[in-house]
Parts: structure tokens; C-alpha cells; sequence
């Protein structure tokens, strides 16, 4: 007797792609560029202890000496104004940032794509105050960037529901994990110390450098000459408003020069070192939010790694940032003065730069989640992209414009409310109020803004590498986020749904 079978079709088969030895967490990685980034910033402080303060306490006791008793042009009571709208503003930006993150959660998508067709309306906007300025110019210029963005619109279409389930994920695992945002606060606060105590050195290291001139009483800087030996600088050169007329130039002292390179190499560096850790911290909490659930240890967990074990690999990636934006810094330098090979070197170094800081956005991200070296983060996440041939897609940017357009209309919001206040409520009204208030009130907008964004924003690179590895992965600790995201891939890209399946 034969028995009765059904036939059931073969499913396919989610391949998986993570790295099949994860780094140890317990090892310290890139150790020597941990130590260096650290002797960097003793070497910061001493020279900001031993000269750059006894400078600034010297020009004050000057400045009291010489003072002529003019009367200033805030009164003590107007910059208490300023203090108590600038606080007002704050929480009034935090409570802002907090009802678009939930927007976020809800209307990804259509946020998505009211940012696209904004910048579109936007530029035909300002072609038409162009035109009714005369300035036909300007306006045609608007009109062609208006084009383009209609184009960009129509080609990125299909690729708003997976960008919006992309960035609805990424900001449901972000409000999760709330303790993230006191972290992205210190971070800001650690930027802003960092960029007072180098200010201070700065001053210290330029004031105390040799400035001789290697022809004392001659011609100074801006005057005719035919020779460099009638120049106070020694250098006499073409004037770039004149074809044929030469002019001594400034004296730039060679101690100057490297003392500025070195000084710029150190800020850059501190200021993407902070970066990148808050980038890392977040890279690491979501990850380990979309393996494991709920864990109340993820961000914590995430925030010792990417200052410990995983920090000498920030301090290299951040390096390596730092030493392009100062190249680019002198190059830009000396395109002032009228050098075409500078102008041409600054936009090489522009690109390069932009890649590198596109490699690390997403190095980085293996490195919060596996504590790879930076040089293993890297290779894992260009191997990653070219197997599952999403080179392209990674190079949407619809997530950076949602994050733009909701900064925007953060600063816009508290603008229009600071200037609402300067009109009606002030008691106390000075000079320029209807103007600085509100400026005020848009630099706290959109700068408070800027900080939950920001996390969301390294969350949405994390969430993207978690399910180009494995989309399987996400079903079993969030099985109706995972949906969405597999919906939205298979609407956007049905031909590259194949790229994650072997049959």
C-alpha cells in the first residue's frame, strides 16, 4: 500500500556571513596608539600649564593696565539675559530632540522622503527669490540643483522603505537604551574642554616661538619691492590682485610653521578621538541589543571596551583622519596666496579625506561590535560589502538628509520661539536682541538636536552591518523589527534579496 507524502518545498537557506573568530574583548588593541594619544595630552596640558597661561594672565593684567574705562556694549543684566534664554533654550532644544526621536519611531519613512522633496521645494524656493531679486544668475544655478534633486528623488525611491526601517530600527534600539544620551552629552563636554585646554596651549606655543625677521628694518609686509633683500620677511612676490606687481610678504618663521602643524595634528586628533569613541560606544550597545535582547549591560559593557581595550584602534583610525584634515589645513592655507598646485592638493586631500572618514564610520562599527583592530575592522567590512553586493547600497546617504532636515527644523522651531520671547517677554532689551536671541535660540536648536541624532545616526551604520551579516539573527530577539526590515529589502531590492539566500 502506498502511502500518501506531501511535498514540502525547500526553503531557502539565510547564509551567514560574521567573522568566524571574533577578536578577544580582554586584549588591548593598537595599544601603542592609545599611548601615544595619552603622552599627546600630558604634553597638551604642560604647555598649556607652563606657557599658555602665564600668557593669558599677562595680556589680562596689559589689557587692565591700558583699559580706558569705556563703558562695554552688554551690561551685566543683558548677558544675564542672554545666560537665562540660553538655558530656557536648552531644555526647550532637549524637548524638542525628544518629540523627533519618537517621530523617528513612528514616520521613519515619510520623514525620509519629506526630507528628500524639502531640499527639492527649497531650491526652487530660493530660484524664485532669485529671480524676483534679480539676480538671474543665482536663481538658474537653484533651478539646475533643483533638477538634479528631482532626478536624485526619483532614482532613490525604491530605496526609502528599507532607509526608513533601517533608521525606525536604529532609533527603537537607541530609546531602548537611554543611557547612551548622557554618554553623548559627556562626549560633547569632553570636545568642548579639549578644544579650551588646545586654545590655551596654542596661544602659549605661537607666543613663545622665535619671530626675528631675517632683515630687520627693511620694507615690511604689503609694500612694493623688486628684491627679497628689501623685504623685513625676505620673501618679495607677485601680489595675487596683481598680475605684475610684486610685494614683500608676511614673515612666517619655520618655527611657526611646524609649531602650527603640530598644533593642528593635535586638535584634530582629540576632537575625532571623542568622536569616534561615542560612535564606537553606540556601535557596541546596539549590537549587542539586537543579539541579546534586552540587556541592561549593553551600553555600559559597549562604553568600557571603546575606552579601554578597543581605544588604541580609535586613537589610529582618529590619527589617521587628523593627519589628512591638517594637509588639508596648510593646503587650503596656501591656496590664499595664490598657489594652483595648493588648490589642486586641497582637493585631493578633501577626497581622501572624505574616504577615509567613510571607512571608518563603518571599521568602526565592527570594532564596537567585535573589538577588532582597526586594520581587521576594516578589511572585515570591505569583504562583508563585496559579498553581498551592497557596495552601492551603502553609499545612500537618505539617512544623513532625514538627520539634516530634523536638525533644521529643531534650530528653526527655537529660533522662531526665542524671537517669539525677545518681542514679548523680555523685560530687559538691548541692542541687536531681535537678532542674537533667536540666533541663540537656532545654534541651540539644532546643536542639542544634533546630539541624539548623532547616536541615532551610528546606530542606523550598526543596524545595517547586524543585518547585512545575518538577517536571520534579528528574528529571534526582535522578530517584529526584523520583519519590517525584510519587507522593506525585499520592496526595495527583490534582485538582491539573493545575495543574502543559498538555496
Amino acid at each position: 500500500m502506498k502511502v500518501a507524502t506531501e511535498e514540502v518545498p525547500i526553503q531557502p537557506v539565510i547564509q551567514v556571513m560574521k567573522p568566524t573568530q571574533p577578536a578577544s574583548t580582554s586584549t588591548w588593541k593598537d595599544a601603542p596608539f592609545a599611548i601615544l594619544f595619552l603622552l599627546h595630552v600630558a604634553a597638551i596640558v604642560a604647555v598649556m600649564v607652563s606657557l599658555g597661561v602665564p600668557m593669558l594672565n599677562a595680556a589680562a593684567s596689559s589689557s587692565q593696565a591700558g583699559s580706558t574705562g569705556s563703558s562695554p556694549s552688554f551690561t551685566p543684566q543683558d548677558i544675564g539675559t542672554i545666560a537665562v534664554v540660553a538655558v530656557v533654550l536648552a531644555v526647550v532644544s532637549a524637548i524638542v530632540a525628544y518629540l523627533l526621536l519618537q517621530a523617528v519611531l513612528k514616520f521613519a519613512k515619510q520623514i525620509i522622503a519629506y526630507s528628500l522633496w524639502g531640499n527639492v521645494v527649497m531650491c526652487f524656493v530660493f530660484a524664485a527669490a532669485g529671480f524676483a531679486g534679480g539676480a538671474a544668475v543665482l536663481a538658474i544655478v537653484f533651478i539646475f540643483f533643483g533638477m538634479c534633486g528631482l532626478c536624485y528623488v526619483h532614482a532613490v525611491k525604491s530605496r526609502i522603505p528599507f532607509a526608513g526601517a533601517n533608521l525606525h530600527v536604529a532609533a527603537a534600539a537607541v530609546t531602548k537604551n537611554w543611557s547612551i544620551f548622557p554618554v553623548a552629552i559627556l562626549v560633547m563636554a569632553i570636545k568642548v574642554v579639549w578644544v579650551f585646554l588646545w586654545a590655551v596651549a596654542f596661544i602659549g606655543v605661537l607666543g613663545n616661538v622665535t619671530t626675528e625677521s631675517p632683515n630687520p628694518g627693511a620694507s615690511s609686509a604689503g609694500t612694493s619691492c623688486s628684491a627679497n633683500s628689501e623685504c623685513e620677511s625676505g620673501a618679495c612676490d607677485i601680489s595675487r590682485n596683481s598680475d605684475s606687481q610684486k610685494i614683500c610678504q608676511p614673515f612666517v618663521p619655520g618655527q611657526v610653521v611646524v609649531a602650527y602643524c603640530f598644533m593642528l595634528l593635535s586638535l584634530y586628533w582629540g576632537v575625532n578621538v571623542a568622536k569616534y569613541v561615542l560612535h564606537t560606544t553606540v556601535a557596541g550597545m546596539v549590537a549587542t541589543w539586537l543579539a541579546a535582547g534586552d540587556s541592561q549591560s549593553a551600553m555600559s559593557g559597549s562604553f568600557r571596551r571603546a575606552s579601554t581595550t578597543s581605544f588604541g584602534s580609535i586613537c589610529l583610525g582618529a590619527f589617521l583622519v587628523a593627519i589628512l584634515q591638517t594637509l588639508e589645513a596648510l593646503a587650503k592655507e596656501a591656496k590664499k596666496k595664490g598657489n594652483g598646485a595648493a588648490c589642486i592638493a586641497e582637493c585631493i586631500l578633501l577626497i581622501l579625506r572624505g574616504v577615509l572618514m567613510y571607512i571608518n564610520r563603518w571599521a568602526f562599527v565592527y570594532v564596537g561590535m567585535y573589538g577588532f583592530p582597526f586594520a581587521h575592522a576594516g578589511k572585515a567590512v570591505f569583504g562583508l560589502f563585496q559579498q553581498r553586493g551592497l557596495s552601492a547600497i551603502v553609499n545612500d546617504d537618505l539617512v544623513d538628509t532625514a538627520m539634516g532636515a530634523l536638525s533644521l527644523v529643531s534650530g528653526v522651531i527655537c529660533a522662531l520661539l526665542a524671537l517669539a520671547y525677545s518681542l514679548v517677554g523680555m523685560t530687559s532689551t538691548f541692542s541687536g536682541a531681535n537678532i542674537i536671541v533667536p540666533l541663540v535660540g537656532f545654534v541651540f536648536g539644532a546643536g542639542v538636536t544634533l546630539i541624539p541624532l548623532s547616536v541615532v545616526n551610528s546606530a542606523v551604520a550598526t543596524v545595517f552591518v547586524f543585518f547585512a551579516e545575518d538577517p536571520a539573527a534579528l528574528s529571534r530577539t526582535h522578530p517584529d523589527l526584523h520583519n519590517d526590515l525584510i519587507s522593506a529589502w525585499r520592496t526595495a531590492h527583490p534582485d538582491a534579496m539573493a545575495a543574502f539566500v543559498a538555496m
